[in-house]
């Protein structure tokens, strides 16, 4: 039977239709969906709750990637203007927990020390730095903030990145993964915002609680670093680890693309931890029938250790390596040999051998820092030799915990290695514009913004840390006590912001007027520009910075930080503090005219009125200075200074 025209004509239109079906059932089944307020949005920034005109990331992000957990990770709070200003220059960094500052976060990151120096180095510039790090996420989160990035006009992204890559959420490694495929795993990151895909995500997860693991009701007993870990032995070289470093290059490849294709100049640090001070966590061999003859030539090499015979001890330990190349205990025992022996060179050589090869991949493989380095000349990224800077500080060229709190976080003095490679990498390239007033490290240094009340809470983070898995066994968790007063403030808030009984804007404000009282100038300055680097929306801490400068006769100064309260905020003492200042710097006429406004705003403020008199007795308005004088004695007949005024002036008082 031959096909009619018609019937021939129509079958085009029929296949088309078919294939329209699936496609218009799931857009009408979506529609439903958010029509009913199923699901969620969770928008990497949104805006400041009271200065809709800032924004800031968003506490919840972290749901996208662990949507059933019952604690996640956050983003410290940095906020930024939703405008981007003509001048300002807006930098945003990305990464994991180390990146984020843990475990000071805020002052002690390298992303607020970064920003610290620049602003100092542009002072006329508005200078941007936003931290979008969390601690538990990959290249995979990098990868997803990229477009939201994107969306808030960056001048240069900073990426810091790469200890995650197995465990960090939807890591090869990780019990919360979609398996080994990047591009699926990117393509259901791209779908994750559509509610038929949440409700197929709930679904999958119901069905799979029935039988199987439920991560919700797994965290309420034990940490989520613990919980976010599901194949604890990746052994080096293996297939798993391969699968790793390829998701980590594909993943990174994609992020540097976009960005060229944007035209946002990134620049990658190279990443490193503690190799000296921490030993593996996980040893392991190639084959199990190794591992008695290694375990042999260590305990060998121990008692020739102890017999004073270092080089028959170091010849046992490379006959260990030789056995097995793949057990981590080997390169250790032979790195600490090395130590002793004052080879730091070889030392370090094999303690960077055995880091890569502990098992328990929460420190990234020299592997990540090779593909850092050629994944950023491929798309003309720029590489920041940030490990180098760390070896370069660090005692005798080894990483150790003279520069990390435990395995692979920072100290103070280590994260601000981290923030100077950067700087440097930027002044190198003049990243920002001309370098006029480029601050040394001994400045910089000292303008940290960690309060000792920040070193003390970090500490508690730290020991927090260790008293749980991969530290201490899995499910142990060892009680930290930690009281309710110290013996001094700084310790007090420090207990209290560790236990979340206060927050730091707080204390921060408690910490200025315990060093006020003290005439600490320089604490109580750094408390005050710790909280505007937090909150820079907020009016009154421009205001007591200015004050502080003003008691230091950092006249200049004081008069940048007034100005900035008042444009974001018109008040009266504002005012006559700047009329204050103005007056001490001769600027005399325009001190009168803000002063002016100032009694305004509040006619019987005693101190305006008071330099408002002087200033017009300065300018020659001798006759509006004596009835400002007048008025000043009729609301404080009292005051010595104004009757002494007043005489000057020819009154008779």
């Amino acid at each position: 039977m031959t096909d009619t025209p018609g019937r021939s004509a129509s079958r085009p239109l029929f296949t088309v239709i078919t294939l329209l079906i699936p496609v218009l059932f799931f857009v009408l089944l979506e529609g439903i969906l958010r029509v009913v307020g199923y699901g969620e949005d969770h928008p990497l920034f949104i805006p400041v709750p009271g200065y809709e005109d800032y924004l800031y990331p968003s506490p919840d992000v972290a749901r996208r990637y662990f949507p059933a957990a019952n604690t996640i990770p956050g983003i410290p709070f940095d906020s930024f203007p939703a405008t981007k200003d003509s001048t300002a220059f807006r930098i945003f960094v990305q990464g994991g927990s180390t990146a984020a500052g843990f475990p000071y976060y805020f002052g002690g990151s390298f992303a607020d020390m970064l920003e610290q120096r620049l602003l100092q180095t542009f002072p006329d510039r508005s200078i941007e730095v936003v931290n979008t790090a969390m601690a538990a996420v990959n290249s995979y989160t990098l990868y997803d903030f990229v477009d939201e990035i994107l969306d808030h006009e960056p001048d240069l992204v900073i990426i810091y990145a790469g200890h995650n890559e197995y465990y960090g959420a939807l890591g090869v490694g990780s019990s919360i993964s979609l398996g080994p495929s990047p591009a699926m795993t990117r393509l259901y990151l791209k779908l994750d915002h559509l509610r038929t895909v949440q409700g197929l995500r709930a679904l999958l997860s119901a069905i799979a609680g029935l039988g199987g693991r439920d991560l919700e009701a797994d965290t309420a007993s034990g940490t989520l670093m613990e919980q976010v870990v599901g194949d604890q032995s990746i052994a080096f070289g293996s297939q798993e680890y391969q699968r790793g470093l390829h998701q980590f290059r594909s993943n990174l490849r994609k992020i540097l693309a976009r960005y060229r294709s944007a035209g946002v100049p990134v620049f990658v640090g190279t990443v490193s931890s503690n190799i000296r001070d921490h030993r593996p966590f996980v040893n392991g061999y190639s084959d199990e029938a190794h591992r008695s003859a290694v375990e042999t030539l260590l305990q060998r090499a121990a008692g020739l250790v102890a017999a004073g015979d270092s080089l028959a001890a170091r010849a046992a330990l490379t006959e260990a390596i030789d056995a097995d190349s793949v057990a981590a205990a080997a390169f250790w025992a032979r790195a600490r040999l090395e130590d002793l022996r004052g080879n730091y060179a070889d030392a370090a050589s094999d303690y960077v051998a055995a880091k890569d090869r502990d098992q328990l991949r929460f420190r990234a493989p020299e592997a990540i820092n090779v593909i850092i380095r050629e994944e950023a000349a491929r798309a003309g990224a720029t590489v920041v030799e940030s490990y180098d800077r760390m070896a370069s500080a660090a005692r005798d060229g080894i990483i150790g915990s003279d520069l990390m709190t435990e395995h692979l976080h920072p100290n103070i003095n280590g994260y601000f290695q981290i923030a100077a490679s950067m700087y440097e990498s930027l002044h190198a390239n003049q990243a920002i514009g001309e370098w006029s007033n480029y601050v040394a490290d001994a400045i910089a240094r000292d303008e940290v913004l960690v309060t000792r009340m920040d070193s003390l809470t970090g500490a508690l983070r730290v020991e927090q840390l260790v008293g749980s898995w991969p530290f201490q066994p899995k499910g142990t968790i060892v009680p930290l006590d930690v009281p309710d007063e110290g013996s001094t403030l700084e310790e007090t808030l420090a207990y209290k912001l560790f236990k979340r009984e206060v927050n730091r804007h707080d204390a921060l404000d408690q910490l200025r007027g315990y060093y006020l009282a003290q005439d600490n100038y320089h604490e109580a300055l750094k408390t005050t520009l710790a909280v505007i680097q937090r909150y820079p929306f907020t009016h009154q801490p421009y205001l007591s910075a200015a004050s502080i400068m003003v008691e230091q006769r950092r006249l200049p100064e004081a008069l940048a930080y007034v100005d900035a309260s008042l444009d974001r905020k018109e008040t009266g003492t504002a005012l006559e503090l700047k009329g204050s200042v103005l007056l001490a710097m001769g600027q005399n006429a325009e001190a009168v005219t803000v002063l002016e406004r100032a009694v305004e705003l509040n006619p019987n403020a005693v101190n305006a009125l008071y330099n408002l008199a002087g200033g017009l007795a300065l300018v020659g308005r001798r006759d509006e200075a004596r009835e400002t004088v007048t008025h000043l004695l009729s609301i404080r007949p009292d005051h010595p200074a104004a009757r002494q005024l007043g005489r000057s002036l020819g009154m008779r008082i």
